[in-house]
């Protein structure tokens, strides 16, 4: 019995030994590392993570790599790991696996994806079983402008185009610039601009010029596109182009625009814009179309034509029609109103809803009833002036000569003397049994006996119309200005037939304008500057009152008599 219980005892212990050998012979998996890092931006997109074995190797071995979520998210920054990783019997070599990582393109800062080794076969786990792999954002970020629009006057010089870079800025990215036309064209209004910006690493935004021609020519806003392309590293955000505007700054749109030259024997005259031409703010429409959609002339089913070999433009209104050359156009005001207006001098100005403004100024409807009685007369030439009135020189030939106080011979000044007559802006039918011709009636004023206005009978469409002429100053606003610049002078207003008045110092004073308009003798200011401006000059016309003498920056001057 004691034999047996010593056999056994043997054996235990023999197979407690051989266990105990077993285990000692065992080796140790674990990281090699208790934390690993890689760039979100790392190519290839992986994170390597090694595996040791140290101690007894001479078995086979296997464990079990995972991941788990820190504040990385597998499916979103990275892929999700489980790999078994394998050593053959005496094989002490390092493994690796891989971690896929993902760049999500959102700025989010370093996060982290947990691992763990589990589930050995033939060796032990060591106490590195657990390690931390850090993902480290890398965001080249997105390039684009800094604005969808930008904006520059005509005078800056140049435009300064800012680039931003936006959800990121890790690396050195470059990306391309461009403009192009849109309205505005290179080389007019603009210099076409190409080429590369450069961000550092950190470097938020760059800039590039445009430079602007300032042309002096009234037009309406222009603009161009710029563009950014072919991005390096960071890509385009949604503002890859933008529109720059070159606001104008000149107020006179009527250099650029078409005219029309009338060609009528002995008539000189300036050009006159045309009204059929497209509307400098829209291609689609013409300037006469626009015209046509101000309130008073559409509302009341209105139609303003312009002649196509004068330049009239005519608007019928009854049995009356409103005739004027229009001359110049610009920018209207800012918040002016779509409308039709008329100044004291019956001159005017029309603003149409796209905010273009033409101002015209009165126009005879018909010239050749005048110009046949001029013709009788001997006096066939006549001025059509830029101020809307209409002058016939006094003397037409040759001009005469005459002696001046020193012998010498000169041109006799009076010469240049001429009649100016303004004509109404509106035409109406003649009265019953009119016959065409030009006629000279007494003047309304019982004031002004003596003083005659005209009036001028021709046919249009078999109709017998009148249009009426009177006196008025030579340049209207010249005259207004200078009346305001006298002291105690205010509402200053045109009255019909050559009568202007104004308030002075709380009364209401007349004048009346001489129809002649002379040019200003050259000894009355020989060697010293013209003196423009109205001055009295006594009683002219011997009614007891003070008579006036204005004297325009053309160097004519006319008289306006005072009304007692």
């Amino acid at each position: 019995m004691a034999n047996l219980m010593t056999l056994f005892s043997r054996s235990a212990l023999s197979l407690l030994l051989l266990c105990a050998c077993t285990f000692a012979q065992a080796g140790v998996i674990e990281f090699n590392a208790t934390s690993f890092s890689v760039s979100e931006a790392a190519s290839p997109a992986t994170a390597t993570i090694t595996l040791k074995r140290t101690g007894v190797t001479t078995g086979a071995a296997t464990v079990l790599v995972t991941s788990a979520d820190g504040t990385a998210t597998a499916g979103t920054d990275y892929t999700a790991l489980s790999a078994t990783v394998s050593w053959a019997a005496g094989d002490s070599a390092n493994k690796t696996v891989t971690v896929a990582i993902l760049d999500d393109a959102v700025v989010e800062g370093t996060e982290t994806v947990a691992l763990t080794l589990s589930s050995p076969t033939g060796d032990t786990i060591g106490a590195d079983a657990a390690a931390t792999l850090s993902i480290l954002d890398f965001e080249a970020g997105k390039l684009e402008f800094s604005a969808a629009t930008y904006s520059v006057a005509e005078n800056a010089g140049n435009a300064t185009i800012t680039v931003s870079r936006i959800n990121g800025s890790n690396g050195e990215v470059t990306v391309k610039y461009a403009t192009s036309n849109g309205t505005a064209t290179a080389p007019d209004f603009y210099t076409a601009a190409t080429g590369t910006l450069t961000f550092g690493e950190g470097v938020l935004t760059q800039t590039f010029t445009v430079t602007i021609v300032d042309n002096s020519v009234g037009q309406v806003d222009k603009n161009l596109t710029l563009t950014l392309s072919a991005p390096t590293l960071a890509t385009l955000g949604e503002q890859a182009t933008a529109t720059l505007t070159i606001v104008n700054d000149d107020e006179d749109f009527t250099p650029n625009l078409t005219k029309i030259t009338p060609a009528v024997d002995n008539i000189t005259q300036g050009q006159v814009l045309s009204m059929t031409q497209a509307s400098p703010f829209n291609s689609a429409n013409t300037i006469l179309t626009t015209i046509n959609r101000i309130p008073e002339l559409s509302i009341t089913s209105l139609e303003a034509t312009q002649a196509a070999a004068t330049g009239i433009v005519t608007i019928k209104v009854g049995d009356n029609s409103f005739h004027f050359y229009p001359y110049t156009a610009g920018k209207a005001s800012t918040g002016a109103s779509s409308a039709v207006f008329l100044n004291q001098d019956q001159s005017g100005r029309m603003i149409n809803d796209e905010g273009l403004q033409v101002n015209f100024q009165p126009a005879l409807a018909n010239t050749s009833v005048l110009q046949f009685a001029l013709n009788a007369l001997s006096i066939p030439k006549m001025v059509i002036t830029a101020y809307g009135n209409l002058t016939v020189q006094r003397n037409q030939g040759p001009p005469p000569l005459d002696l001046d106080d020193d012998g010498k011979l000169v041109i006799n000044n009076s010469f240049y003397d001429r009649y100016n007559l303004r004509p109404s802006i509106t035409s109406s039918v003649a009265p019953g049994g009119s016959v065409e011709g030009v006629y000279l009636h007494p003047h309304p004023n019982p004031a002004l006996a003596g003083q005659e206005y005209m009036q001028v009978v021709y046919t249009s469409d078999n109709v017998v119309r009148q249009q009426l002429f009177t006196t008025a100053p030579s340049i209207g606003q010249e005259y207004i200005n200078a009346l305001l610049a006298l002291n105690g002078v205010s509402n200053v207003r045109f009255e019909p037939f050559g009568i202007s008045a104004f308030s002075f110092n709380g009364r209401t004073i007349k004048l009346y304008a001489d129809f002649i308009v002379r040019r200003v003798d050259p000894k009355t200011y020989a060697g010293t500057t013209l003196k423009t401006g109205l001055f009295g000059v006594g009683d002219l016309n011997g009614d007891g009152t003070e008579d006036f003498r204005m004297v325009y920056s053309t160097g004519d001057e006319q008289y306006f008599y005072l009304l007692p």
